[in-house]
């Protein structure tokens, strides 16, 4: 008798600035073998073949909303899902979904669940400093400008940054405003919740 096909499971994360995403994608590549894609690699693939060497977090939102305005809103989602078509039987989780374009694509699979994270913007801030990626905004009213702008405030077409839409598609939403053994703790909740619903075997 011919085994059962392992499926494979794509998780994808939403959320603005500095909100703690990466402690979820953390907990799904060490405690579930996950392997992670984020869309900016693209966007960074991007910024490679146009010669941008310095760029800032504005610099990936222009790219992002002009590779979405010439090849479609689901561009990013498309060329991240041929890369990880690729390589191999791993669960996948998607980091940097910025647009409803991406995320209906994603649902396309059945096997596609959506989470977004949610934090204050004061405490928000407080992370960003604390990263310090170069690229990031180095202070408060660049950071509100970008955060804004990420959510899709003011926004002129669907091309652009639409964070706040993309967490309306979430199939779960986690809020991450204490310390990070707290956001741990709902994390690994909402993992088992998640795993014994799909009936994933990892």
């Amino acid at each position: 008798m011919a085994s059962k096909k392992k499926y494979i499971v794509y998780v994808g994360v939403v959320g603005q600035i500095a909100v703690g995403k990466g402690v979820l994608v953390d907990y799904l590549i060490k405690k579930l073998g996950f392997t992670s894609f984020s869309l900016s690699l693209i966007l960074h693939e991007e910024l490679k073949n146009r010669n941008i060497k310095e760029f800032t977090r504005e610099t990936l939102q222009n790219v992002g909303d002009d590779l979405r305005r010439s090849y479609g809103n689901d561009v990013l989602a498309r060329r991240a899902i041929e890369k990880l078509l690729h390589q191999g039987e791993k669960h996948v989780v998607i980091e940097g979904i910025r647009n409803t374009g991406e995320v209906e694509f994603l649902k396309k699979n059945p096997n596609f669940v959506l989470i977004g994270v949610k934090a204050n913007r004061e405490l928000r801030f407080e992370r960003l400093l604390k990263r310090s990626k170069p690229w990031d905004p180095k202070n408060w009213a660049d950071f509100v400008r970008v955060d804004r702008r990420d959510l899709g405030i003011r926004q002129q077409d669907k091309s652009g940054q639409q964070v706040g839409e993309c967490l309306a598609y979430c199939d779960y939403v986690l809020t991450n405003n204490k310390d990070t053994a707290d956001f741990q703790r709902k994390v690994n909740n909402l993992m088992k919740k998640i795993f014994k619903l799909n009936g994933v075997k990892h």
